[in-house]
């Protein structure tokens, strides 16, 4: 199956899913197009060949499903909605993607067996900058990235979050602005330096409730 088919049957299945479940507020096949394929992909040029790749909080698929779709990648997506979770796994198999698939769990948990084994962690859409720093680095392995996709607000966030970066051993490397139809993106990268302590990601929401200093 050809990409062009994938973006098609992806799409076309996610409107189906969607008159019943909601599973994005953006209906229209040109919008999903921009603000859902073309903002994933604004990544795609960090993630290499087989890298280990994992998709926090995807919902959707969203950025995973297009950059396993552009790009051979091992591909795990989690997400604590099990309905999302089934669309995605249903989504991954009417596609045909290789070694991708679609977990359902909160972070926190999944963390306990899966610390520190990905190349590349990514999250679009979760949650503030700080917060998504631990749910997310505990996961990078040292010398691995972490991509947060961001919108206006990412230099804000970014302000607030970097010393719970440098705890979480984690550097930003980079912050690629761009617009995308008038739309205002920024993709924070987040280089892993050294280990995560085991303590976090902590559990109880506190990550959200109770954000690092």
């Amino acid at each position: 199956m050809d990409k062009k088919d994938q973006y098609k049957i992806f799409i076309d299945y996610l409107l189906e899913v969607n008159a019943h479940t909601n599973l994005t507020t953006i209906t229209d096949v040109d919008q999903i197009k921009i603000k859902h394929i073309e903002d994933s992909l604004s990544v795609l040029d960090l993630i290499k060949e087989n890298d280990k790749v994992l998709d926090i909080g995807s919902g959707a698929g969203f950025p995973g499903i297009p950059l396993a779709i552009e790009k051979k990648i091992d591909l795990t997506l989690i997400d604590s909605v099990n309905k999302k979770v089934n669309f995605m796994n249903q989504a991954i198999e009417k596609i045909d993607l290789k070694n991708a698939r679609a977990i359902h769990a909160r972070a926190e948990d999944f963390a306990k067996d899966n610390r520190e084994k990905y190349d590349v962690v990514v999250s679009r859409a979760v949650a503030n900058m700080t917060t998504l720093s631990e749910l997310c680095l505990p996961f990078v392995k040292v010398g691995g990235i972490f991509i947060a996709l961001k919108g206006p607000k990412a230099d804000e966030e970014l302000e607030e979050a970097k010393n719970a970066i440098k705890i979480l051993g984690g550097k930003v490397i980079d912050i690629e602005r761009f617009d995308l139809s008038g739309n205002e993106r920024a993709n924070i990268v987040v280089k892993k330096i050294h280990p995560t302590n085991n303590k976090y990601p902590r559990g109880k929401n506190l990550p959200k409730t109770k954000p690092l200093k």
